[in-house]
């Protein structure tokens, strides 16, 4: 496809203004229709797969607990903590 044929693809697809909010709208209202709590999204994973569920919250905990002495660790060696 050459530049050309890509500008006349793109102008015939560009939508008029009333045609963006439409989609706008209703790209909006779905997203609200679907839109869930995390507590949820984690009981679905919990549900759907335990296993997977717990292996992430492990792995969350480790990189909590592990990270923040790193992070302290290696600003005191370049010298950003006095």
């Amino acid at each position: 496809m050459t530049d050309d044929e890509l500008l006349d693809s793109w102008t015939s697809l560009d939508p008029t203004n009333g045609q963006r909010r439409r989609v706008d709208a209703r790209v909006s209202a779905w997203l609200d229709a679907h839109d869930t709590s995390i507590a949820a999204e984690w009981l679905e994973l919990v549900r759907v797969s335990p296993f997977g569920s717990l292996t992430l919250a492990t792995v969350g905990a480790t990189a909590i607990v592990t990270v923040t002495p790193l992070a302290w660790f290696a600003g005191m060696l370049v010298g950003a903590v006095p």
